[in-house]
């Protein structure tokens, strides 16, 4: 029974809907996305393909098991049933929260900009033998019906658990088309604009250095010094609060930077 009603809370925070589909070729619209083709990760992930019309996994694909005691198999076949038990049960809560505010936000906006829309939710999950870890779930949604509503949704899972990120659990949406970002905490379950904190050339600076490339090389790919670029690092840091590379990777993340 509980497991049922799990499921049901889903369908809820999405919102019921009348689909009115005519094209469900997602594998075509997934690989061709330019959201999905942008994104990288910081881990071990799984891509994990679900249809909200039918609380189904149309696809998935990965590193299931090492992540989260599952096979790939396993999962598909719990369908929605994993994405609520995976998540601890106060977490789950603030997902289904973000969940709701997601689609409230992207059936506001214009048709045009729904494709580039996508929702990044931090939270503890448990793992099959009960280990709990943090992931990070990159959520876009990839295939609309007639009316414009999403209904298919590529997720990307990561453990960032070795990044020891706090305030867990947290979201960020990130708007592509207005390069607006938005921060959602338990404590305030709306949308709360973030302020610009780094300029462009900084925020180039954040991104290759997540990459992997060192002052030097970054001073080569931006043509810059590269005590210009170490310049822009202290900077970097001291704007954030920060005091090293590694806490920068999980501020980057947590802020939509990457």
């Amino acid at each position: 029974m509980s497991q049922t009603f799990e499921v049901i809370d889903l369908a809820k925070a999405f919102g019921k809907r009348d689909f009115v589909i005519l094209d469900q070729r997602y594998k075509t619209h997934l690989a061709q996305h330019p959201l999905v083709r942008g994104l990288w990760t910081v881990g071990r992930y799984f891509v994990l393909v679900g249809n909200m019309q039918d609380l189904k996994t149309e696809f998935i694909s990965g590193d299931c098991t090492r992540i989260t005691g599952y096979s790939c198999q396993e999962i598909k076949s719990l369908n929605a049933q994993f994405v609520m038990q995976f998540s601890l049960p106060p977490d789950l809560a603030f997902n289904l929260n973000v969940v709701k505010l997601a689609m409230e936000y992207a059936l506001q906006i214009d048709k045009a900009e729904r494709e580039l829309i996508y929702v990044v939710y931090f939270f503890r999950a448990k793992k099959k033998d009960g280990q709990v870890i943090t992931i990070q779930q990159q959520s876009i949604p990839i295939v609309f019906d007639e009316n414009g509503v999403p209904f298919i949704f590529s997720n990307i899972y990561t453990d960032i658990s070795y990044l020891g990120v706090s305030n867990i659990p947290q979201a960020i949406l990130v708007n592509k088309s207005t390069d607006e970002i938005f921060n959602i905490q338990p404590q305030h379950l709306k949308l709360i604009k973030c302020e610009e904190l780094f300029s462009r050339r900084e925020k180039e600076v954040v991104q290759l250095l997540i990459n992997g490339l060192n002052s030097r090389q970054i001073g080569e790919q931006l043509f810059i010094s590269m005590e210009t670029v170490r310049t822009h690092r202290k900077n970097i840091l001291k704007k954030a609060g920060l005091n090293s590379s590694t806490e920068l990777v999980g501020y980057a993340l947590t802020h939509g930077l990457v």
